[in-house]
């Protein structure tokens, strides 16, 4: 891959799968730098709300194990300025992960991402040439079971081993960062961070739910109740600004 600028890596733990509701438990990052080498973070987070159990048995994270450790608001700045300048990629991280580090950066007043980062979802990529967990889909490039699954680094390490792979078995699939954000979001600009919006002939469309397809200022009701529900709050801010609200 053409790396003009670092591309980061990572994968989140987290209380629960609610966007707006749980928090961030753990912090995996590898930063791939234009010349080859690497960075890694692996950070425990204090999510300030208890890590239920079912949790628990996914990750192996439990409260006693992040009582004693910073809050995201006491890495914020540091973790916020490490990402500057890189490209970021993850596995599902269109849908979970890139909103679930934008609402907890929101919380502290932090501004993220910066305007011209590129995002690729390594299974956007894989939906697109195979088929999807990552487990399966590591053990089918690669031969081998993944052990360790729902640790957050080796999930990204199995993550970026796929996507090398991604690219070495798929001569079609475009080498820069850019090219392979168009490939995973489809022709259409996307207009929130979580991929529920996208602009065509600048217009705001929904990308997804019974109103897919269709413009966003012609289906209010909808609107009205996606405000209402658990949605991340950039894709709400996106919504009242096509309203004009």
């Amino acid at each position: 891959m053409s790396l003009p600028k670092p591309i980061v890596f990572f994968d989140l733990e987290t209380t629960g799968i609610s966007i707006t509701q749980d928090r961030i438990v753990q912090i995996g990052a590898i930063k791939v730098n234009p010349d080859g080498t690497e960075e890694i973070k692996n950070v425990l987070i204090n999510p300030t709300i208890p890590i239920p159990p079912g949790a628990t048995e996914v990750h192996g994270i439990s409260d006693a194990d992040v009582q004693d450790k910073p809050l995201f608001r006491q890495i914020a700045k540091s973790f916020v300025a490490w990402l500057s300048g890189s490209d970021l990629a993850g596995y599902n991280s269109d849908n979970f992960d890139i909103p679930m580090l934008i609402e907890e950066f929101s919380r502290v007043g932090v501004a993220f991402p910066e305007e011209e980062t590129k995002f690729i979802d390594v299974l956007k990529i894989e939906r697109k040439v195979n088929s999807h967990k990552l487990g399966e889909t590591y053990q089918r490039y690669t031969g081998e079971e993944l052990e360790g699954a729902h640790n957050a680094l080796i999930d990204i390490y199995a993550t970026i081993k796929i996507f090398h792979q991604q690219l070495e078995q798929n001569d079609h699939l475009p080498s820069g960062a850019g090219d392979l954000e168009v490939f995973c979001q489809g022709e259409f600009k996307r207009v929130d961070f979580a991929g529920k919006l996208y602009e065509k002939e600048e217009k705001v469309y929904w990308r997804f739910g019974k109103h897919k397809n269709q413009l966003v200022s012609e289906t209010k009701s909808y609107c009205n109740w996606v405000l209402g529900s658990d949605f991340p709050t950039e894709t709400k801010a996106q919504i009242r600004k096509v309203l004009g609200q």
